[in-house]
């Protein structure tokens, strides 16, 4: 029996916290992108409770005030995982360099785990 009825992200909801995610990091000389895995992730039931928007939405704001100088600071190839300590999500991103000449920060996967383990960098909120 499930405890929630499971309501995922559609691609819509995944494109407006994009736009989001893009406008606030631009100012960084970044821009978001996500994945097709990423939102298959988003809505996997082992998440144990869904992903919200909201959540991810937080999550990025988090990260641009509080890591954001950091990151537009990494080298394209770099690997490293953006993580919520308040909500257990973490987002395992690479930084790509763009055929335009600037920064993608993709997304590549997420997760909702509390004992997430990695050897990347973290960015904890």
């Amino acid at each position: 029996m499930r405890l929630f009825e499971f309501k995922g992200i559609s691609q819509s909801d995944l494109n407006q916290v994009e736009k989001y995610a893009d406008r606030i990091f631009a100012k960084l000389g970044i821009d978001v992108e996500f994945t097709k895995h990423f939102l298959q992730r988003a809505n996997d039931e082992r998440n144990a409770r869904p992903i919200t928007t909201a959540e991810l939405i937080r999550l990025f704001k988090q990260e641009y005030k509080k890591h954001g100088q950091k990151i537009s600071n990494l080298s394209p190839g770099a690997e490293a995982v953006m993580k919520d300590m308040d909500t257990d999500i973490n987002v395992p991103f690479k930084i790509v360099l763009n055929t335009n000449g600037e920064l993608d920060l993709v997304a590549k996967t997420i997760l909702r785990k509390s004992d997430f383990k990695t050897s990347n960098q973290e960015f904890t909120v």
